[in-house]
């Protein structure tokens, strides 16, 4: 991105605040109307109908950041996933039952708090804990 300065653009070889316009949008093309009113202390409708006339953009839609699992573009919202699903999916954790072996799906915070709590053993039911805790007793 090439940054341009001030002193730049009230140089004498841009005379018409249409040519100072068209250098501020070319030097910064994410550079929103009123930004660029604020800097040539002219109006945003202006600078509206220079950027139309030369068929540029005259709205820049703000950027929200990425979706955390997906990286797909966010909402407005000011959530940290693009959708239900993506936060459904992140908020997820696989695990292997330790009786039975078979992988279950918990939310990560259930499985944390168990961690917090001294479990050693991770179960995918009541009825692999209860044979679980039997066998482990034994040992």
């Amino acid at each position: 991105m090439v940054m341009t300065t001030v002193m730049e653009i009230e140089s004498p070889v841009l005379q018409s605040n249409r040519d100072k316009v068209l250098a501020l949008r070319e030097a910064d093309p994410n550079l929103p109307a009123v930004r660029i009113a604020e800097i040539l202390t002219i109006t945003r409708e202006r600078v509206r109908q220079i950027l139309k006339q030369e068929g540029l953009p005259t709205y820049i839609p703000r950027h929200y950041g990425y979706c955390r699992w997906c990286g797909k573009d966010r909402p407005t919202s000011r959530t940290i996933y693009c959708s239900t699903e993506c936060r459904f999916e992140a908020t997820r954790i696989t695990f292997t039952c330790t009786f039975c072996g078979i992988p279950k799906r918990l939310r990560r915070s259930v499985f944390n708090a168990q961690m917090r709590r001294g479990y050693k053993h991770m179960y995918c039911s009541v009825e692999c804990r209860q044979r679980g805790n039997w066998a482990f007793r034994d040992k």
